[in-house]
C-alpha cells in the first residue's frame, strides 16, 4: 500500500491519509471507508495499537484499488487505561485508543454517528460472544484468559470515555 497510495508510509502515515486515498483511488469508496473504520474500531477493542501503515495493503486491478484482507493484528500489552494508536484516526491527529473518540470522527469515513456506533456494538458483541470459543481453540489456560480479558481485549478504557 505504501508504494501505491503514495505518501502513506513510515511512522507519519495516518488513517486520515488512507481515507483520502480511498476516496480518490479505491473501488466502492464508501464501503471501503466503512471497512477501514471497522478495522480501526476492532484494533482499539483488542489493543492492537501497533497499527502502522505497512499493516494496510491494496490489490491493484490495473485501474483501481481494493483493500486486502486485514492482517498483522497483534494485541499489545495494556495494563492501564490510556493507550494510543500508532496511526491517527482523526484529522486533528487524534490517536487515543478509545472508540468513543473514533465515533466522533465517523463523518470522515462517510458514516453517520449511529452507523459508527453500530459498528462498535457489533465488534464488542462479537468479541464477548466468541471469547470462550476462541480461547478454547487457542488452548489458553484460565490464567492466560484472565490476563487478556479486559486488559487487552475490551479494556474498559477503550470502550468508553475516561
Amino acid at each position: 500500500m505504501a508504494g501505491v497510495a503514495g505518501g502513506i508510509a513510515g511512522r507519519y502515515g495516518t488513517y486520515v491519509d488512507l481515507a483520502d486515498q480511498i476516496r480518490a483511488r479505491f473501488v466502492s469508496a464508501d464501503a471501503t471507508l466503512r471497512e477501514l473504520f471497522s478495522r480501526i474500531v476492532f484494533n482499539m477493542l483488542v489493543s492492537n495499537t501497533d497499527d502502522h501503515p505497512k499493516n494496510h495493503a491494496a490489490y491493484w486491478d490495473g485501474e483501481m484499488l481494493t483493500l486486502t484482507p486485514a492482517y498483522d493484528i497483534c494485541p499489545q500489552l495494556r495494563t492501564g487505561g490510556e493507550a494510543f494508536q500508532a496511526m491517527a484516526y482523526g484529522p486533528g491527529g487524534e490517536r487515543i485508543s478509545q472508540v468513543d473518540g473514533c465515533v466522533e470522527h465517523a463523518g470522515h469515513y462517510h458514516l453517520e454517528r449511529d452507523e459508527a456506533a453500530d459498528i462498535v456494538e457489533h465488534h464488542t458483541e462479537a468479541i464477548r460472544s466468541q471469547w470462550t470459543d476462541v480461547c478454547d481453540l487457542a488452548h489458553l489456560t484460565a490464567p492466560e484468559r484472565d490476563q487478556l480479558w479486559q486488559r487487552q481485549f475490551l479494556n474498559p478504557a477503550s470502550t468508553s470515555a475516561a
